[in-house]
């Protein structure tokens, strides 16, 4: 493949804010599932701090300790978050399909390491039409524990036998870039305004495809 990232053959894609515009959906089903119990929470949460991770985790680091509250508070919200993919309300970033094309046409494979349970990143895949690009999809029940933690990228490793130098990871938040260095990735970010050192910003799908095909 000519243009940056020539010796990637395997490109392993974030799902949430990286190839779909599902921030606004996960920040209200997690505000509406903490409103009965702690309303002060919900009022004050903010989702930026915690894209990315599995929903149990995000209640736990939010200081709630108690077993039986966090699995009510993981299934009320993974209720409300399905329930807006049902509505209609998970958009595909534009160019996404058109770049997933492309890097198979040229003889890419692509995989999905999400944070998100295996329930809901089925039926996002599906209502999105996503899911036949992907030879692989690692997801929050599949790999302990989820990103910061570079658990899901090393699992997606093992399972599929892929090495770690001919991969790319993509992804839109602090705590996926982390992941995937940590498991020895190189990694791009993208939709986002995010900068961090020594990762390279391909803003959008476009910018993405003209540094791939150039």
């Amino acid at each position: 493949m000519p243009g940056a990232f020539s010796s990637k053959r395997h490109f392993l894609f974030d799902l949430d804010g990286t190839l779909v515009d599902s921030t606004p959906a996960h920040a209200q089903a997690f505000a509406d599932a903490l409103t009965p119990g702690h309303p002060a929470l919900a009022r004050s949460f903010e989702y930026g701090h915690f894209a990315g991770r599995p929903t149990r985790e995000v209640f736990f680091a939010l200081g709630l300790r108690d077993e039986p509250e966090l699995t009510d508070l993981t299934e009320g919200k993974q209720r409300l978050y399905r329930a807006a993919i049902e509505r209609g309300e998970i958009k595909v970033f534009p160019g996404v399909k058109l770049l997933l094309e492309r890097l198979r046409e040229k003889g890419c494979s692509l995989f999905l390491v999400t944070g998100a349970s295996r329930v809901s990143t089925e039926r996002v895949l599906a209502v999105t039409k996503l899911a036949h690009f992907f030879a692989g999809v690692t997801t929050a029940d599949d790999a302990h524990p989820g990103k910061p933690s570079p658990e899901p990228y090393l699992h997606t490793l093992r399972r599929y036998g892929l090495k770690a130098g001919e991969c790319l990871a993509i992804e839109d938040g602090q705590s996926g870039i982390a992941a995937a260095r940590s498991a020895g990735l190189d990694a791009v970010l993208i939709h986002t305004g995010l900068e961090l050192a020594d990762v390279t910003n391909v803003l959008d799908c476009e910018t993405f495809s003209a540094l791939l095909f150039s």
